[in-house]
């Protein structure tokens, strides 16, 4: 049976605090090139999904993501870094006059984009269960991807059998 190179699949994965999309899209190369944004929590898991999605797909340029979207609305907000901000606002003074450079015109908004202000340290681990759910939501998405692509393969098997 003919395939197409071309495809697309997507898949969810409800847990009781979160849903995680899955999404994958593929079009036509030689080779194997794959792209993959993968949520932090499950970055240690990115080598067992590129291993499964090269195996199943064998080539193609494929883009793969995996998000998750928090399902409570009450959040906690980021918290601000207050020393560390402290010690960027005095050394960019000190800069601003030993180098004769004027002062930020807005201080908050430069303080705030300056690395590690806002963090969250925060540290979540992976569970086996809540791997088992995730997996079969990026199973399903290269499942609906290959479908796709068998879909397409038909439609070009009869344009190749009209020609």
């Amino acid at each position: 049976m003919i395939q197409s190179m071309t495809g697309y699949g997507k898949a969810t994965a409800e847990l009781p605090d979160k849903k995680i999309n899955v999404e994958i899209k593929s079009l036509n190369s030689k080779a194997m090139d794959l792209s993959a944004r993968i949520a932090p929590l499950y970055r240690e898991k990115e080598m067992e999904i590129r291993n499964e999605i090269s195996r199943m797909l064998e080539r193609g340029k494929v883009d793969f993501s995996l998000w998750i979207e928090k399902k409570d609305a009450e959040q906690p907000a980021t918290p601000i870094n207050q020393e560390l901000v402290a010690a960027y606002y005095k050394r960019i003074k000190e800069i601003s006059v030993t180098a004769g450079i004027p002062e930020p015109a807005d201080w908050f908004a430069t303080l705030l984009r300056l690395p590690d202000v806002m963090t969250k340290n925060e540290v979540q681990e992976l569970s086996n269960e809540e791997w088992a759910v995730v997996h079969v939501a990026v199973e399903e998405a290269i499942s609906r991807l290959i479908d796709f692509r068998k879909q397409e393969g038909v439609a070009l098997e009869g344009k190749f059998r009209e020609k």
